[in-house]
């Protein structure tokens, strides 16, 4: 017999077209979360090495000093040029920033621990390059790169094609 609910095997009463939206909405989140963190993650990495290849010239002694600070500055270009609109470039900026700080760190304070050093020597190396890098990082190499980038790209593009 008939109980006057013809659609319900169907999957389209009102109570499963919310769950599908529901579940649509949350895989579009987590999809345009993973797509800033992946864009973040990826150019941050690019303008750490850069930046660190920058300050180092006499690791990289056979390409040109200013080739590791155009790919820092593309690096930071590349962050707004990746992203599909404004607010997801932002994003995807400061997770290039953290991104970039902490790997830049890591590969400076890492000899610290691949070589041997006595313990003492070690906690006062550790002062005196963190106040080294910190410096570059602010003022020479990776926060003028990723910003100067960045900020020039958004510029251009609300210049030009917005």
């Amino acid at each position: 017999m008939d109980n006057g609910n013809s659609n319900a095997g169907s999957g389209s009463t009102p109570a499963a077209r919310s769950g599908v939206s529901g579940l649509a909405s949350r895989l579009s989140l987590s999809t345009d979360q993973l797509r800033f963190v992946g864009i973040g993650v990826a150019t941050g990495l690019l303008v750490a090495l850069a930046a660190y290849g920058f300050n180092r010239t006499q690791m990289v002694a056979a390409v040109p000093s200013m080739l590791p600070f155009v790919a820092g500055l593309l690096g930071g270009a590349y962050v707004h040029l990746l992203s599909e609109d404004l607010a997801e470039s932002v994003r995807a900026f400061i997770v290039a920033l953290v991104v970039s700080t902490a790997c830049y760190v890591v590969a400076a304070m890492a000899p610290l621990w691949i070589l041997s050093y006595d313990p003492v020597t070690r906690d006062l190396l550790i002062q005196s390059i963190l106040r080294e890098e910190i410096a570059r990082l602010v003022f020479t190499s990776l926060i003028p790169q990723l910003f100067i980038g960045y900020l020039g790209a958004v510029v251009v593009d609300g210049t030009f094609w917005s």
